[in-house]
């Protein structure tokens, strides 16, 4: 089995650490602007996990179109 790409390790960590931090947030009665600024921040790294999952993972093609 291939070694696990360091990127997607790295961006799952700081997924799982956003999350907890907005939990926290959440039950401690947080503010909306700081809600929010937690869940752009999580969509952001979501949306590097799919290119950095794509950009491994996705078939290349045979020629690049010029």
């Amino acid at each position: 089995m291939a070694k696990p790409d360091p990127r997607i390790e790295t961006l799952e960590r700081d997924i799982a650490a956003l999350v907890e931090q907005r939990q926290t947030l959440r039950a401690e009665g947080a503010e909306t602007q700081a809600l929010e600024r937690n869940r752009r921040e999580i969509v952001s790294r979501q949306h590097e996990l799919s290119e950095t999952l794509i950009s491994i993972y996705a078939p290349q093609p045979a020629f690049a179109v010029a």
